[in-house]
């Protein structure tokens, strides 16, 4: 006959290894986790696009979600560069990067000069120059540009 010994036993037993199997489950989560982050990592390492387009309204939307050194890569050093720097620590705070004929308008015909200008690692406004060149005091046609922290 069961007692309640017998009971108290099993009860213990089915317990133990309903336990064990959510340890194992949490444990497997876990593994997974870990396992599959380098996998996701990898991804950053390829580029956000292999060519910047020419065309100004579309150049606009995608130069903001690049960092400096990936430009570079893209359309070379710029021909002029402005760095702000703080007086107290000689740190480059923003930079205004001017580069020429890199861009078309809705004609094809190319803006002589175009600037970026880069704070805190992204470009936050692209200024498309016509008729003026970087030493000039006009304004041109700006936008503002989208960064990777803004999308969503």
């Amino acid at each position: 006959m069961w007692n309640l010994n017998n009971y108290l036993a099993l009860y213990l037993i089915y317990s133990g290894q309903f336990l064990m199997k959510i340890f194992i489950a949490i444990f497997s989560i876990f593994c997974f986790s870990i396992a599959f982050a380098n996998d996701i990592q990898a991804d950053t390492d390829n580029p956000i696009i292999v060519e910047m387009p020419t065309d100004y309204l579309e150049f606009a939307n995608v130069i903001g979600l690049l960092k400096p050194e990936e430009i570079v890569g893209l359309i070379g050093e710029p021909a002029k560069k402005l760095d702000l720097k703080m007086k107290s620590s000689n740190e480059v705070i923003a930079s205004s990067w001017y580069y020429h004929n890199l861009n078309t308008d809705e004609n094809g015909n190319y803006f002589p000069t175009t600037e970026l200008d880069i704070i805190d690692g992204y470009v936050e406004s692209v200024v498309f120059l016509n008729d003026v060149d970087e030493n000039s005091n006009f304004e041109g046609q700006k936008f503002d540009t989208k960064n990777p922290d803004s999308l969503f």
